[in-house]
């Protein structure tokens, strides 16, 4: 890929991740506002990202991506506990996918359907840290695939979720306190 290919691709990404924040609905966004937005053409949006979901796919894990790298670095002060920070990345992680449901909808949906396993290694160094010695790689990476494909399914299904655990994801309090139970059960803490 060229400069100027990764140049447009990133304009046009960043164009969406805007119309997002502005708008909030990605059902109200096409192609075309992103291509106008951007200053590209919409046959240049099709080449690159073949479909709008691919596109908004892209945007959101960009943006949860960027969240994540933040509050790992927030969280990295050895002042908290692994545990702790753990906790608290995955609670503001969540409050953001809350916030903007259809948004985290589109990428819990995108991630599960597609098989990607890579949203689960942005909690690869808390849980490096975490089991040091006592743990090996592949059981690390399974623990992390545990705790983000539950929070995944409760997205997705959150009706479904509450009527089978009784926990309303949209609720704060209920959301932080699956959270504490999801970390307490694989850390066994």
């Amino acid at each position: 890929m060229t400069t100027k290919d990764i140049k447009a691709k990133d304009k046009i990404i960043k164009a969406t991740i805007d119309m997002l924040n502005e708008v909030g609905e990605p059902d109200k966004i096409t192609i075309r506002q992103i291509a106008e937005r951007a200053k590209v053409g919409v046959g240049l949006i099709n080449y690159h990202f073949q479909t709008k979901e691919n596109l908004l796919y892209k945007a959101v894990s960009d943006t949860m991506s960027q969240m994540a790298v933040q509050l790992q670095k927030l969280n990295d002060g050895k002042d908290k506990e692994p545990v702790q920070r753990l906790k608290t990345m995955l609670k503001e992680l969540s409050d953001f996918a809350v916030h903007y449901s259809k948004l985290s909808l589109i990428l819990a949906s995108y991630d599960l359907q597609q098989g990607s396993m890579q949203t689960p290694l942005y909690l690869m160094p808390i849980l490096r840290e975490l089991y040091s010695n006592t743990k090996d790689e592949i059981e690390m990476r399974i623990i992390a695939l545990e705790i983000i494909t539950t929070l995944q399914v409760a997205c997705i299904s959150s009706q479904a979720f509450q009527l089978y655990t009784g926990i309303d994801i949209n609720n704060k309090t209920q959301r932080d306190e699956l959270i504490d139970t999801i970390v307490n059960s694989v850390t066994n803490k």
